[in-house]
């Protein structure tokens, strides 16, 4: 009767051995399988992170697109010209002068007719200058120059109508200068560009 109880122990060492085993080998394949993971998420992270020189070369790309390579319209320029010219002159002689000489306060003398000839010009000025945006799109060199003031002098003409009627003129000295300033550019290009108030000269887009 004494040899029973080896023989039962033999088998229970066993049994423990092989539990083990099992528990070392399941560590050891969730350790390497934990590993590769672990590669794969940084592989993963590392091809999706975008590289800071493509990003910066799309955003050259984008702004370069804004203006053509080449000319798109014929006589952009001498149409701009023309354009310009004739807004500069004109908002001179029938807006910002009569604003200079108080003519558009209230109880000054000739107000109604100069309130009434302003918001006249401010239209034709409005077209003028959506004309010139059209030219200055088209042509490479203005476009790169004037694109940004040709915008602002735009906005600005598009609420003129209502400030002359409602007597909110405060802003007249910056669309002044924007106008004048758009004029000198040009003319810095050599455009020669001329105040004009003949409006029979005005192009048709």
């Amino acid at each position: 009767m004494t040899p029973l109880p080896r023989l039962v122990a033999v088998p229970a060492l066993l049994s423990l051995a092989l539990v083990a085993g099992c528990n070392n080998g399941s560590s050891s394949t969730s350790s390497n399988s934990g590993s590769g993971a672990s590669s794969s998420a940084a592989a993963m992270s590392n091809s999706a992170a975008p590289s800071s020189g493509a990003g910066s070369s799309g955003t050259a790309t984008n702004a370069a697109a804004k203006c053509p390579t080449s000319n798109t319209r014929s006589f952009a320029k001498t149409r701009f010209v023309t354009d310009v010219g004739l807004t500069v002159g004109t908002f001179h002689h029938w807006i910002w002068k009569p604003y200079k000489e108080g003519k558009f306060h209230k109880g000054a003398h000739g107000r109604i007719k100069a309130i009434i000839k302003g918001v006249a010009v401010s239209a034709l000025d409005l077209k003028l200058m959506n004309n010139a945006k059209k030219n200055v799109e088209a042509n490479p060199t203005l476009c790169k120059v004037l694109a940004a003031p040709i915008e602002n002098a735009v906005g600005a003409l598009g609420g003129l109508k209502g400030k002359i009627t409602s007597g909110d003129l405060n802003s007249l000295t910056s669309l002044e200068s924007t106008l004048s300033g758009i004029m000198h550019t040009g003319n810095k290009h050599g455009l020669g560009i001329t105040e004009s108030t003949d409006q029979s000269k005005a192009s048709q887009g």
